[in-house]
Parts: C-alpha cells; structure tokens; sequence
C-alpha cells in the first residue's frame, strides 16, 4: 500500500520566502521550467500584492529524502550555487521569482518581450499613481530598462516621485530614500503625509504580506511528488518521468538526457547508411520503460513490472547494467523486422 503523504499548511512572510530564496534555503527541482514571465504579467503581480490581493498558495517540498533525491538549481538571480536547500517549490516558482526578481534582488530583471527580444528591467512604484484612486495599480507599477534613463541617480528618483521596488525589503535604504525624498521635496506637511500614506497604503501592504504555503515532508515519494506535480501544472507542458529521473540521476552527476540522446541515436540507426523511420517511436519514455522491464524481471526479489512508479523507483545502478543490453535488444527487433520486409512505420501492421 502506498503511503498516504500529509502535507501541512501554514501562512508565511512574504518577505521570509524571499529570504529563503536568497540564502538559498528554498531552490527549485530540476525539472521545473525555466522562468517565462513577461514585463505585464510582473507588473500585474506586483500591483496584486500592494493592495494585499491573493496571489495563490505556494507548494513546497522538504528536501533530503534519500528515496526521492532531486537535482536543484537556485531561483533565477539568486547567487547560491553550492548550496543545499531545505526546499524545493513544486508551485509558485513563476510567481515568486517574479517578486523576487523585481523587488529584492538588487539586478536587473531579464525578460522576454511578446516579440521574443531579451530586455532588462527595473521597477518602480510612482507615488503619484498608487495614490489616485482613478489610476489602476498596474499602471503604478513601472518598468524601465537597465540604463535606467531619467532615474540615474536618487535626486532623479525623487524629483519624479519615483520609489524602487528593489529596496522595498531593506528597511535602512527604505527609510534613507524616504527622508531624501521628503527633504528634496521641502519637507513639507503636505509632503510628509503624502508619503506617510503612501508608506500605509502601498509599502506596509506589500512588506506585511502573507500567502499560505503547503509543504510536502521529505519522505514525498517520487511517484507522489509526479502526481502532486502534475496536478497543480495543469495549464503548463506534462511532466514525464523521464524529466523526474532525470533530475534524479543528476544528484548522482549522471546526466541522463545526454545519455538518452547517445542511446536514441543507435535505437533510431542515426549513424546507418540506411535511414528508415522504423524505430522512431521509441522514445526517452518507452526506453527507460523497457528498461525498468528488464531489470525487474532479472531481480528475483521484485515483481516483473514497469508501472510508472517502478520506472520512477529505477535506480542509477539498475539503468547502467541493463542499458546495453536494452540496446541489443532494440537492434534484434529492427533485424528481425527487416527480415519481414518491414522497413518503415506505416509498414507496421499494428504500431504498439
């Protein structure tokens, strides 16, 4: 009987997870996607959380179960390598790097246009904005590029009422940049209270923000980390077990979709003199499923199976010692296939 996983519930800082994700207590499992948010999507989720919207639960997994063990690599702009996390986000990764990204990290942020082009972007808060209420918070929210043209310097920052959101988390260079904007300004009483409901409105808002994160213990199997996987993505690419062995065999420093690709080239006759599309189908999936085949039934002390989570149970050492093997046998059926005359797919009586 598989184990029944409890995962528990609790509201967290927005802030502590961004810290988290600079230390690099929190890190991503390599079979995540890469970050793909545009220049709106960020603005949008940056306006959602100043004026204190939900942004959605985040979905974490403990990290350290010898069973399950997942290659990691840092959020993106967090400087990390080399260290080891205390988990691994399953969902939220967009959103959080997003915030990350804009409002903690001190560099640009590289984004991709609805064109294609690589841009990079820093965000501002424009006082004015946030504090008319005919004005969406969205269009409050501005991004310029890296030269930061018109913004170079703080007095520029200031003279157009324009906060950085990249400070918004460091309360020293906060308060610093609010008492230089209101002695720029005059230090008025009109100014004093415009930027004192600003600081109320907008910017306890967001450092005073909670999201509910659940977090998967460390005993998660894989097969149980797939599926919870695949259902909180279900708007996003499949997640194949060969994506989670993948990253699996990669906390062993074996790569294995560089393995794959060397081993699709003898399956598919890549190299032969005679091209044929005969073995084609035979992909990074139905592969390692041949294989977990094969090792099962050599082992005398497990059932001959190849469900999926027997394949996501294959371990480094049962792939190295039944891969070639594997191998000679896909050679044996393209042979025996030949020798029937059948050279090409739609040759195939039936394709299973």
């Amino acid at each position: 009987m598989s184990r029944v996983i409890a995962p528990t519930s609790i509201d967290k800082e927005l802030e502590q997870l961004l810290k988290e994700i600079d230390n690099g207590t929190t890190q991503l499992p390599e079979f995540q996607r890469s970050w793909i948010w545009d220049d709106y999507r960020i603005r949008a989720i940056i306006a959602s959380i100043s004026q204190g919207y939900p942004m959605g639960v985040i979905m974490r997994l403990a990290y350290g179960n010898s069973s399950a063990r997942f290659q990691y690599r840092p959020i993106e702009g967090a400087d990390t390598q080399g260290r080891t996390p205390s988990y691994l986000i399953l969902d939220g990764q967009q959103r959080l790097t997003s915030i990350y990204c804009a409002a903690y990290s001190h560099k640009p942020v590289n984004i991709t246009n609805n064109r294609g082009k690589d841009l990079r972007r820093f965000y501002y808060l424009d006082i004015n904005k946030c504090l008319d209420e005919n004005v969406e918070r969205i269009d409050a929210v501005i991004s310029v590029s890296d030269d930061k043209k018109g913004l170079e310097t703080q007095e520029q920052e200031f003279e157009r009422e324009m906060f950085p959101l990249n400070i918004i988390f460091d309360s020293y260079k906060s308060e610093d940049w609010a008492d230089g904007y209101k002695d720029h300004h005059g230090n008025t009483p009109e100014v004093r209270e415009k930027y004192k409901r600003f600081r109320n409105e907008v910017l306890n808002t967001i450092t005073s923000y909670k999201l509910p994160v659940i977090d998967l213990d460390s005993s998660t199997s894989k097969e149980a980390v797939c599926k919870v996987f695949e259902n909180v993505n279900t708007g996003g690419v499949v997640l194949t077990v060969f994506e989670l062995v993948t990253a699996s065999f990669a906390a062993d420093d074996f790569n294995l979709r560089e393995d794959w690709e060397k081993c699709k080239a003898k399956i598919r006759g890549s190299d032969s003199t005679f091209n044929t599309d005969l073995m084609d189908d035979v992909n990074e999936v139905s592969f390692l499923t041949a294989i977990t085949l094969y090792s099962t039934f050599m082992n005398p002390e497990v059932y001959t199976s190849c469900a999926r989570k027997d394949v996501l149970n294959l371990t480094l050492e049962d792939y190295l010692k039944s891969r070639n093997t594997i191998l000679e046998g896909y050679e044996l059926a393209k042979k025996f296939l030949f020798s029937q005359c059948i050279f090409r797919q739609k040759n195939l009586p039936y394709s299973p």
